[in-house]
């Protein structure tokens, strides 16, 4: 019965696709058929400007949600308008209307003529929709700045959107000088030592977005020089807070699992005896930060790097409240 049904949508989404090729869509280059290769240099046909996408991912719908019309988007990730995680507002969400679940019934229910994923999609999912016919545009996950701009520019070129790639990281560049230029106070002697937490450990170790974060904020990331096997999802324990020493930690705000809560999280650091000559918690740095800033996955990141120097750096701005 479920082949049947796959089968069923399968007919559909050929249909409609077929409807979408001969008709007038509105867009000039819609009737041009092109190819793309994604980050892991998969070749992506897509019959014609797509004007049918959903977005799997926060970082996808972020930076689909800049490229394009509203219109042309069919379905956001499931973590679309949750401020602790995701840039897309709750207005957004509610215009394109479908939070997508990684289910291909779904999914294809929704004839996408491109589909946005990340390689933290499962390969099975994205099997069975190029089985059904979807195009689908691997988009990797970034470890520093100039992979995200290739990360948007090669969006762009999937969504047939390229002028609004070149100027969403023109915009993004113009933002990061003039941060820059607020920051050159902060100078390497002057730089404070932060590490980010959540629930489970210590965010921020070496070769991670994050890292890069902490860096383009002129902060000293206090895991860096912890050595971790590169490729591994091992996390640092909170054990080493105390030798690490930070100025300031910036802390989880994003409940994940049953049981998270950042109050909780906080005052156990705060009167636990094994972090009592901390600097952060002897001078109260305990400062929150979204994890939509430490897991920024998209143009935001300008703004992840401007809010960890708010976090840490807040005098600099007192003159601008």
């Amino acid at each position: 019965m479920k082949k049947f049904f796959l089968f069923l949508i399968l007919f559909i989404v050929s249909f409609t696709t077929a409807c979408n090729f001969t008709g007038n869509s509105g867009f000039s280059s819609s009737g041009s058929a092109y190819e793309v290769t994604d980050d892991e240099n998969r070749i992506v046909r897509l019959p014609h400007k797509p004007i049918r996408i959903v977005s799997l991912t926060y970082g996808t719908d972020e930076i689909l949600l800049g490229l394009v019309d509203i219109e042309r988007i069919k379905g956001l990730s499931k973590y679309a308008g949750n401020p602790d995680i995701s840039f897309v507002s709750e207005k957004e969400k509610e215009m394109v209307g479908v939070s997508v679940e990684l289910n291909a019934e779904q999914i294809a229910s929704l004839t996408p003529d491109l589909v946005l994923a990340s390689p933290a999609i499962s390969k099975a999912l994205i099997h069975t929709l190029e089985e059904m016919k979807i195009p689908v545009y691997i988009a990797a996950s970034p470890n520093n700045w100039e992979e995200m701009e290739k990360r948007i520019r090669g969006i762009s070129r999937a969504v047939d959107e390229i002028k609004r790639g070149d100027d969403m990281i023109a915009e993004m560049n113009e933002k990061k000088k003039v941060l820059d230029e607020k920051l050159s106070i902060i100078t390497p002697g002057k730089e404070r030592v932060v590490l980010g937490l959540y629930f489970r450990g210590i965010l921020g170790k070496k070769g991670t977005l994050f890292c890069e974060v902490l860096r383009m904020a002129h902060v000293r990331d206090g895991a860096e020089d912890i050595e971790i096997p590169r490729g591994s999802n091992a996390y640092l324990s909170n054990e080493m807070i105390p030798r690490i020493n930070p100025d300031v930690l910036l802390m989880p705000v994003w409940r994940v699992k049953d049981g998270d809560n950042p109050d909780e999280f906080a005052n156990e650091m705060m009167t636990n005896p094994a972090y009592q000559n901390v600097k952060a918690v002897k001078n109260h740095r305990l400062v929150p930060l979204q994890e939509k800033y430490k897991y920024v996955m998209s143009q935001h990141l300008v703004d992840a790097i401007e809010a960890t120097a708010k976090a840490v750096y807040p005098e600099l701005w007192e003159d601008c409240e």
